[in-house]
């Protein structure tokens, strides 16, 4: 229900903003089925909404039943654990990851497929909502650096830990279902 749904929210929120650090920053992503509660959750906590950013993806699952639009993209909101936090923001990189121009907040990328999309034994997709790495290196690289510590409260196959380690940053993994965690372990 939302109700268990926002209570659930707020602890791991509550949790998150117990652990991060004065400069540290929180990025949640989330479809049109949660971002808005989680949003309203993230502001109930006093925490600082920095930036959305609109993840346009090109080449989203089609709508097959055709009730409705196609869901072509996903919103990550990044936070400050306070107004007046001095966070970690990578300018300089983030331009020069986007032809020497200032990075907009439309990140237009495609979901993971090929050698990216991890599979179980079966030859089935391991994750069902399984991020691009090269969504995972922006956002570690914005707002990072290197030997800081990058924490996933949902870590899932590990995506975010494998760009963390390839750019020099520590990192913790938390996740409750045992046949991610030992894909995210391999």
């Amino acid at each position: 229900s939302f109700t268990e749904y926002d209570r659930f929210t707020q602890a791991w929120l509550t949790a998150a903003k117990r652990v991060l650090k004065p400069n540290g920053t929180l990025w949640v992503i989330g479809s049109y089925h949660n971002i808005y509660r989680v949003g309203a959750t993230l502001q109930d906590l006093s925490y600082w909404i920095l930036n959305d950013i609109i993840w346009v993806k090109t080449n989203p699952m089609p709508n097959f039943r055709g009730k409705r639009f196609t869901n072509a993209h996903e919103t990550l909101l990044w936070c400050a654990k306070t107004k007046d936090a001095r966070y970690t923001f990578n300018y300089e990189a983030m331009k020069a990851l986007n032809e020497d121009l200032q990075m907009r907040s439309d990140w237009v990328m495609p979901l993971c497929t090929g050698h990216e999309r991890l599979k179980n034994d079966k030859g089935e997709k391991a994750h069902p909502t399984q991020k691009p790495e090269s969504m995972l290196h922006r956002v570690i690289l914005a707002a990072s650096n290197p030997g800081d510590v990058i924490l996933d409260p949902f870590f899932g196959t590990g995506t975010t830990g494998a760009v963390a380690k390839r750019l020099g940053r520590s990192y913790i993994g938390i996740e409750r279902e045992a046949e991610y965690a030992d894909i995210a372990e391999k």
